[in-house]
Formats: C-alpha cells, sequence, structure tokens
C-alpha cells in the first residue's frame, strides 16, 4: 500500500508541476513549483525546474534568477550553469553565457551541449576560431552529430575558408541528406569558389571591421555580384483556387488585394486600385498561406518568386541587401510578378529587439523597405505577399501604407472548408462510400489544414497496418476516421495561447501568503499595433469566453459519438455557413463591429 500524497510536502508539488511541465502547461507549473519552494526554501530542483518554465515561456530574468539559487544549493551541476547559460544566451549576453558554459565544462569536461552552445556564443561574438575548436570538440564526442558539422561548415566559411567549409556541409548532408540549410550553404560556398571570390580584407569597403551603416542601401558588402541567383528562384505555379478546398471568403479578399490588380491594371489604374503593392497574411499555423500564395500566382498566371530566408542571408558584409535588391529587379524586370516571402518576421524582424550581433539584419530590414516604397522602387504590377505565424514579431514599420499595408487574416478552416478540404485529401486514397464528411468537419471543430492531412494519414494507415499484418486488404471506413479523430487533436490552442500573451492580455497567477492573486498584464504592443490585428483578437476573445468553450467542446463530442445522418450534420454546417455570411453582410455595411 503507498502512502498518500500529502498537501504539505514541497515533493508532491514538486511532482505536480514535473507532470505540468510535461504537459506544457508552464505557467500551472510555475504555480505548483512555487508552493514546493514554500514549503522547502532549499529544493534545488524546485528551483531549477522553474527556471526551466520561465525559460520556456521566454522569461529569461526570472529563469536566471532560479538557476542562481540553484546553484547556490547545488553548486557542483553542471547542468544548471549550461542551462544558465543558454538563457544568458538568449537575452544575446554572450560574455555571461562562456562563463557559465566554462564552469560546466570545469565540472564536465565531455559536456557536449556546453561545448556546442560555447562554440554559438563565440560564433555571435565573431571569435570563428575558439567557435570551430569547440564545433570540433563535439564532433569527437558526437562523429554523427551532422548539425555540428553544418555550424563549423559555417563558421568557416565567415573565416573566408571555403574548402574546409564545403567539406563540413558534405559531411552534414552525408550524415543527413534532408538538411535543407546545409545544401543551400553548400550551393553557395561552391559559387563563391567556383567564382574566384576574393573576400574583402580587414579595414576594407565591405570588410569586417567596415562599419555597417554606412553607404546607400544596396550598397558596399562583398565584392561582385549578390549570390542568390533569383532566375532560379522564380517559377509558374501549376496550381490556382480550385486546387484550394472551401475558403470562399479569404480567396475573394485576395482576389481584390491581388489578382484582380494584376489581371486587369487598366481597369484598376482607372479607379485607383493600383496593381502591386504588399501584402501581409496571418493567422494559425498550418492554415495553408504558403499553398494560397502558389494558388495566387497561378490564378492570375504571373511570374512566382519563392523568396526563402535561408537563400537571401549572406554571412557577409552588404551581400543580403544585394540579394534582396536582385530579386524585386528580377521581379520588377517579369511583371507581373509575385514576390512570396514565408516567415517574414525572419526577414523583417522588430529592429527595436535587434541588438549586439543581430545589429546586421537592422540593415536588411532597410533594405526591405526601400526596396517597397523608395525613390526608385518602381512596383508596378510586382506584388510583394509575406505571410507570418508571428505578426506581432514583425516590424511596424513594414506594415505601413505602401508597404505591406493590406494585411488579412487566415483563419482555421471554417466547416465548409473542413468538408471540401477532406475530401481533396481522401480523392486518391481507397475510402469506402458514403464517408459522413459533415459529421466529420464537426468533429474536427478548431483543426487546421495540417491537422486534417495528420487525421487522415492515420485513417488511411489504420486498415494499412491490418493488411500488413494480415495480408487482407479493405477499404478505409468512417470508423477509422473517427478513431483518427479521437487519436490525433488539434495542434492550434497552443498557437492561441501565445497569440494571446503577445497581442492580448495575459493573467499571471501568483501565491501570497496561501492566498492566490491574478495580475492583468497588457502586451508589449500598442494600441495602434494591436488595432492592426483586431480580426485576430476578436478570435481570442471569442476563443476564451466560457460559453465558446463550452460550445465547441459539445459540437464535437456530439459529432463523434451521435451517428446521425449526415444530411443532419450537412443542414447544421448550412446554418453556421449562414449565420457567417449575414454576419460578414452586416459587417462590411458597418451595421455591426
Amino acid at each position: 500500500m503507498t502512502d498518500k500524497p500529502s498537501p504539505t510536502d514541497a515533493r508532491t508539488y514538486y511532482h505536480k508541476g514535473n507532470n505540468l511541465f510535461e504537459a506544457g502547461e508552464y505557467d500551472k507549473a510555475i504555480e505548483s513549483y512555487n508552493m514546493a519552494i514554500i514549503l522547502n526554501p532549499t529544493f534545488s530542483e524546485a528551483y531549477f525546474n522553474r527556471g526551466l518554465s520561465y525559460y520556456n515561456l521566454k522569461n529569461f530574468d526570472k529563469s536566471i534568477s532560479d538557476y542562481s539559487k540553484s546553484a547556490e544549493l547545488d553548486p557542483k551541476n553542471p547542468v544548471i550553469y549550461n542551462n544558465r547559460g543558454d538563457a544568458y544566451y538568449r537575452k544575446q549576453d554572450f560574455q555571461n553565457s562562456i562563463v557559465d558554459y566554462d564552469k560546466a565544462l570545469g565540472f564536465n569536461k565531455k559536456y557536449l551541449k556546453a561545448f556546442y552552445n560555447r562554440g554559438l556564443a563565440y560564433a555571435c561574438l565573431q571569435d570563428y576560431e575558439k567557435a570551430t575548436d569547440d564545433f570540433t570538440q563535439v564532433i569527437a564526442l558526437n562523429p554523427e552529430f551532422a548539425e555540428a558539422y553544418h555550424i563549423r561548415g559555417l563558421a568557416y566559411d565567415y573565416m573566408n575558408n571555403l574548402e574546409k567549409a564545403i567539406a563540413d556541409y558534405e559531411q552534414a548532408l552525408k550524415l543527413n541528406p534532408a538538411m535543407t540549410e546545409a545544401k543551400n550553404h553548400l550551393e553557395i560556398a561552391k559559387a563563391k569558389k567556383d567564382s574566384g571570390y576574393t573576400p574583402p580584407s580587414p579595414g576594407a569597403v565591405g570588410g569586417p571591421d567596415a562599419s555597417a551603416g554606412s553607404g546607400s542601401p544596396g550598397a558596399g558588402g562583398q565584392q561582385g555580384g549578390p549570390t542568390v541567383n533569383p532566375i532560379k528562384l522564380m517559377s509558374k505555379p501549376n496550381m490556382n483556387f480550385k486546387d484550394v478546398a472551401g475558403m470562399t471568403q479569404f480567396k475573394e479578399e485576395i482576389r481584390e488585394a491581388a489578382i484582380y490588380p494584376l489581371v486587369n491594371p487598366e481597369l484598376a489604374k482607372k479607379y485607383g486600385k493600383l496593381g502591386g503593392g504588399g501584402v501581409m497574411l496571418y493567422g494559425p499555423p498550418g492554415c495553408g498561406k504558403t499553398f494560397l500564395v502558389k494558388a495566387t500566382a497561378g490564378e492570375c498566371a504571373s511570374a512566382f518568386i519563392n523568396a526563402k530566408t535561408s537563400d537571401i542571408l549572406d554571412p557577409y558584409v552588404g551581400g543580403t541587401e544585394k540579394n534582396l535588391h536582385a530579386i524585386f529587379e528580377t521581379g520588377r524586370k517579369n511583371a507581373p510578378c509575385i514576390i512570396f516571402f514565408d516567415e517574414v518576421e525572419a526577414m523583417g524582424g522588430r529592429r527595436d529587439e535587434m541588438s549586439g550581433t543581430n545589429q546586421y539584419m537592422k540593415m536588411a530590414v532597410n533594405q526591405l523597405l526601400y526596396e517597397l516604397d523608395g525613390v526608385e522602387a518602381n512596383n508596378a504590377n510586382v506584388l510583394v505577399i509575406g505571410a507570418t505565424n508571428a505578426p506581432w514579431d514583425v516590424d511596424p514599420a513594414l506594415r505601413r501604407s505602401g508597404r505591406f499595408s493590406k494585411t488579412i487574416y487566415v483563419p482555421e478552416p471554417d466547416s465548409v472548408s473542413r468538408r471540401e478540404i477532406l475530401k481533396l485529401q481522401v480523392r486518391k486514397l481507397p475510402i469506402k462510400k458514403n464517408i459522413p464528411y459533415n459529421r466529420l468537419s464537426f468533429a474536427t471543430w478548431g483543426y487546421s489544414s495540417a491537422d486534417l492531412k495528420a487525421v487522415t494519414d492515420e485513417a488511411a494507415a489504420i486498415p494499412w497496418r491490418e493488411a500488413f499484418k494480415t495480408g487482407k486488404q479493405r477499404e478505409i471506413t468512417s470508423g477509422d476516421f473517427f478513431t483518427a479523430v479521437r487519436k490525433k487533436k488539434s495542434t492550434l490552442p497552443p498557437w492561441y495561447d501565445q497569440a494571446k500573451k503577445q497581442i492580448g492580455q495575459v493573467e499571471e497567477k501568483s501565491i501570497v501568503d496561501g492566498k492566490e492573486h491574478i495580475k492583468l498584464t497588457e502586451s508589449k504592443l500598442g494600441q495602434s499595433e494591436k488595432d492592426s490585428f483586431k480580426t485576430l483578437l476578436d478570435v481570442i476573445k471569442r476563443r476564451s469566453t466560457w460559453w465558446y468553450k463550452i460550445f465547441a467542446d459539445s459540437i464535437k463530442t456530439f459529432a463523434l459519438f451521435v451517428p446521425f445522418p449526415d444530411f443532419v450534420y450537412a443542414l447544421g454546417i448550412a446554418f453556421v455557413s449562414i449565420s457567417e455570411t449575414i454576419k460578414k453582410w452586416l459587417k462590411d455595411r458597418g451595421w455591426v463591429q
């Protein structure tokens, strides 16, 4: 017979916190660790795990404070110093991070993570010789670590040692052929070597000691032209909106903002709707933003440039700006053209949050601004589309008029879209007749397009596994789908929680003298920025209400376990669709908010 957990035992709260941490509920885990520490102020593991929770919430100051307390109580634990070093690293305090990695390695001379992390810190400080030494230690400890070869190759690349860089990139790809970044860096390094590229000397214009802020936009940097070949990035997508299931209202928004002005520029010009400009798509991940952009290019039969961040970024000063300029020039020469920046926050991040070794990215953002609306930027019939899951991380200047002036929220698929997406995904699969797609649409309420693909894959895997074991093949049934739905949950709730913290109000719970206190904290964004994301804020507010949570859970549970004829669920979808259409009609006329 085991003892029951005691409410006055620190370890009871500690283990509860660990379970919450494993479930990704870091705020609640912190509350449990708080109680464990109150009951036992010398509980080193509780401080450490609370610090780890704060780290996952990106509250690095509190994380460092807890790691420091844990180190006082357990001063010879290398893991504590390594983790505190990570927190300093995330704060871009690389000197202090190196001090902690040194301490970790002092207690464990074969601590692979500490060598690797210290190498990254040295690289951020542009001390590439020490960085390569640390990455070499990592490789000696684990010769199969593909990423270590890749990152050491980058360090050699920055040191202009192209021979060693190429050898490391090749070894990384040999160990992990799917490492696309290593492949991109290998191609760039080989192109530099084949072209007889000569790196600028220290102190020369564009050299390592040159000022990144001098010169005109796109000037300076490495010798010669851009390292990216925009022609290779350009394509003509062979898809259009017929390949995109559902999302009728969104398609119309895209047509008005992007397609109509490019298809008939003269008519658009007559009414002051110029072709080109910028559109930013934002919304939860896995909801088809990238696919929709490609379909948009196919819909208006325009050229399409997929400007990947990994292709644009260049290690040499001025190289990134030249690559951006080359991409925009190619788009202008091949108008009508759509230039697409996926994860635009990686290229156009907030400059007010860039410091230390990230300063060079400010020049990239400045160049992007220049290309979008500079005096010499003739962007007629060149449409720039940016997509992001983190719109709060995009520099506010990029969202001003003339740049990404049109922001469109791409929501999770609605009831009709989920039904059509499921039908589209099973077209080439052996499906039994009369699958209740309308009922499945309700059962997958709140699922993204990627979640629906996961459901379809799991449903198809059930008869496949049976056929593999028994040799008897059968079609995919509705039962397989509902089993898959019960197994595959929506991946969107964590994103909505993150969005709420970034642009909405956040509740912070703390326990003082045994009493729970709730403090409402505003996000880091100003009111004008919040207004840009009003659609998302409305969605977050609705999802946070008690009635919506009950409604959504009831709908999914009912659809999973109540096998009504599918036409009954079809009526439900029709009712929801009509309600949304009426709401949009009223909203467009300003009669409702």
